[in-house]
This record gives C-alpha cells, structure tokens and sequence, in this order.
C-alpha cells in the first residue's frame, strides 16, 4: 500500500471514530435523561406512561411489589448510567485511549443494569438480601420507593461487582448440590 492510501484509511477510520463517539455521546445523554423522566413519572403518576403495555386500567394501576419493582429497575439504569458517563469520560477524555471496542460495554449496560436491578429486587424480597423492612411492611410511600430506587442505583453502578457476587452464590449452591 501507498503512503497516500496509509493516510487515507486512517483518515476514514478517524472520522468514523468521531462519527460514533458523537453518536454515542447523544446515546449517554438521552437514555439517562429518559430514565430520570421514568423515575419522576413513577413519583407523580405512579408509572402510568407505562400502563399501555400491559394494558392497565388506569384506575388500578400497579400492584405495590410492581411498582416497587419499576423502582428498582430505574434505578439500576441510572446507577448504570453514571458508572457509563464518568467512564466514558475517564477513557475518552481523561487517559485518551477510548477505543471502538468500548461500545459495546457500554451500549449493554443499561439492559445489564435493569437485570441486575430486577435481581437484586428479587433477592431483597425474597429474603436472601436483608434490609431494613420488608415489602410486607411498606406502603407505597415515598421513602420505599426512593429506597428501592437507592439499592437499585448502588446496584446499577457496581454491576461487575455484583455479577461477582452472583458467581460466587452459584458456586457455593453448586457445591451444597454436589
């Protein structure tokens, strides 16, 4: 290859670099944005933008484990959000050494966060993660619901952490079964 075509792939692989890390940084600062709005919308009309899909009645709504559980979730997101954001900021603009194959991390953590979030849910109220109170014991009051939202968010944010720990669970079961 010529020195003319050297420069003229690095000079397109520079501009798709660019192209997807501006595409990217719009990905970050919208799926955030729509979380938060999610977040408020499970604050003020108990998640009623979200009745459609399952097809709610607008005057039941949902069931108090379920809307906890939407907190929950959300907060995962946003736990998940911030660990991307300040990652992203380290990599790209701190240490310089973002690269291409960073995205795919990160355009996963958001459906991470919300498994994680729907499990770490699930361990609290099935009393294998002990809290203070317990579902039985809470209303559909504002405390409970920011503190889902708090244990999803810490949650969301130390996912490895808590994939870590998922593993560890599972191999000590699977030594109890051998």
């Amino acid at each position: 290859m010529t020195s003319q075509t050297i420069q003229t792939i690095q000079t397109n692989k520079r501009v798709l670099f660019i192209l997807l890390t501006s595409l990217f940084s719009l990905y970050l600062t919208v799926y955030p944005i729509f979380t938060i709005w999610l977040f408020f919308d499970g604050l003020v009309n108990k998640f009623s933008s979200l009745y459609f899909l399952w097809e709610i009645d607008t005057s039941t709504g949902f069931s108090t484990p379920i809307s906890l559980l939407l907190f929950t979730t959300v907060g995962a997101v946003l736990g998940g959000a911030i660990l991307n954001i300040i990652s992203f900021h380290k990599y790209f603009s701190v240490e310089k050494s973002f690269d291409i194959e960073y995205f795919w991390g990160f355009f996963f953590t958001p459906i991470l966060s919300a498994v994680v979030g729907i499990i770490v849910f699930a361990l609290i109220q099935g009393g294998l993660l002990v809290l203070n109170g317990s579902l039985a014991e809470s209303t559909e009051s504002i405390n409970s619901s920011l503190g889902f939202t708090a244990i999803g968010c810490i949650a969301g944010y130390n996912w490895d952490m808590f994939i870590r720990k998922l593993q560890e669970l599972s191999s000590v079961l699977n030594q109890k079964a051998d």
